[in-house]
């Protein structure tokens, strides 16, 4: 059988699966009845020295849920036997659970006239036919790759390439409920990761590179992805504190893509309704500068992050969720949609692809951020939960480097941003154009002034 016919067999069988289920789930009480199959098949491999695998692990995970309504009250319970018996106990556990919940009037399916009916191909399955020793090979290459490269570069503190790992998934959702809906999803991932450890004196520093996509041909070559993992490494040797004080702050890399994750979060259906957020009553406010944009497209082709549906079932479609600096809407699922009174925009499983745009004048290439902002801090990593949501405060610690001039000076750690993200989303002076197309958020560096550090 070839790797699409065993996938469509397996859709075929969790979508008649799920139909009988729904069914029973509705001869037994449930008013109303959302059941859901999750299989996931993967294999992952990982090299510790030349020309040897360390580990070769296959992992196959499965579950269904099933979620009853009787009564606005909820609950649910989860199998992962898919035998009769063992599915009808989980619905006869489900529904008698839901009498003891507490009735809550906003509970219940999407409304139907909301639901997703379409057949669009996202293309996110892609085959990769190879066995485990074609895969074992990659692996050792990957590694060896990274060996050689270390090896290369002994003189400026590298010790070693630590491991190198690679894995190939596949997995199928299937999502039907009492009001119609039946659907299936299936996607292919691969990714490949080298990791570096590097010293200077005392110091030991570890960083990787990587490359993920659905389609296996589109992955960094092993070349890349070392090089990336060797520079981030040995980028981090000689960090020091700088001193406290308010520097502008380059945001890059993978902290860029953190920079609008509090905002996404922040107008998300589930704070507003809860009073639980620093953007309430936020639609149609200026909270970025006016050049600047936000939209989403759930439709990109081949992208992991791409859905044509939420969670609900509810259709989604391409709109702007930031234009000129203003909020368009609230991210919104059918649960916080009729607790708020406002329509659902399909929102209930978060965010897909986002795409940042800014006029000509405020994007430019990073070289000249930093001569743009002359002095201060490039973040390339950020540790710790220091974000309030309900305050917009901001504290965390951040890994990066200080410049002077537009040149780099010295690597820095230990140290803290500190600001309030109105602040920090309203002072956006600049952002780059170095996007990087592993991320779901198509974001540049992002220059912000004025940013309290606490360093020495």
């Amino acid at each position: 059988m070839s790797y699409f016919a065993e996938i469509d067999a397996l859709k075929r069988q969790h979508e008649d699966l799920v139909a009988r289920t729904v069914e029973y789930a509705r001869s037994q009480g449930g008013e109303e009845v959302t059941v859901r199959i999750s299989e996931d098949k993967g294999l992952e491999l990982s090299a510790r020295r030349r020309n040897d695998v360390e580990n070769i692990e296959f992992n196959q995970r499965r579950e269904m849920t099933v979620y009853v309504t009787k009564g606005k009250r909820n609950a649910s319970a989860s199998t992962c036997d898919f035998s009769w018996d063992k599915v009808k106990a989980a619905v006869d556990a489900a529904v008698n659970l839901s009498q003891y919940s507490s009735p809550d009037e906003y509970s219940g399916l999407c409304d139907a006239e909301l639901l997703y009916r379409g057949d669009r191909d996202l293309k996110q399955l892609y085959p990769y036919d190879e066995d485990v020793d074609a895969m074992v090979k990659r692996v050792q290459d990957l590694y060896n790759c990274g060996a050689d490269l270390a090896d290369k570069l002994k003189d400026k503190g590298m010790r070693s390439c630590e491991r190198a790992e690679f894995s190939t998934w596949y997995s199928v959702n299937t999502m039907g409920t009492s009001h119609g809906f039946l659907k299936s999803t299936s996607e292919s991932t691969c990714s490949k990761d080298v990791s570096f450890l590097a010293a200077q004196g005392d110091e030991l520093q570890r960083s990787s590179g990587f490359s993920y996509d659905c389609d296996f041909s589109k992955l960094w070559s092993d070349e890349r992805v070392a090089k990336e993992g060797a520079e981030r490494t040995l980028n981090r040797l000689g960090g020091k504190q700088i001193p406290t004080g308010t520097y502008p702050i380059i945001f890059t890399g993978r902290a860029a893509q953190t920079f609008l994750a509090p905002y996404l979060s922040a107008v998300s259906g589930r704070l507003i309704h809860r009073n639980s957020s620093f953007l309430l009553n936020s639609v149609g406010t200026q909270v970025f500068p006016e050049f600047f944009t936000l939209r989403e497209d759930p439709w990109v082709e081949g992208r992991a992050a791409s859905m044509n549906y939420d969670e609900d079932g509810v259709a989604m479609y391409p709109m702007t969720l930031v234009e000129n600096g203003k909020v368009c809407t609230y991210l919104l699922g059918t649960y916080a949609s009729r607790k708020l009174k406002l329509p659902c925009n399909g929102h209930a499983s978060g965010t897909s692809n986002l795409f940042v745009e800014t006029d000509e004048s405020h994007t430019i290439d990073f070289d000249q951020l930093l001569k743009k902002a002359g002095k201060g801090l490039v973040v390339e990593g950020l540790m710790g939960q220091g974000v309030n949501l309900v305050t917009g405060n901001y504290s965390r610690g951040a890994m990066g480097y200080y410049f002077e001039n537009g040149e780099r000076v010295h690597a820095v750690n230990e140290v803290t941003i500190a600001a309030n993200l109105k602040d920090m989303y309203a002072n956006l002076a600049y952002l780059g154009n170095d996007y990087d197309e592993r991320y779901r958020i198509k974001i540049g560096s992002v220059l912000v002034p004025d940013v309290t550090v606490s360093g020495s």
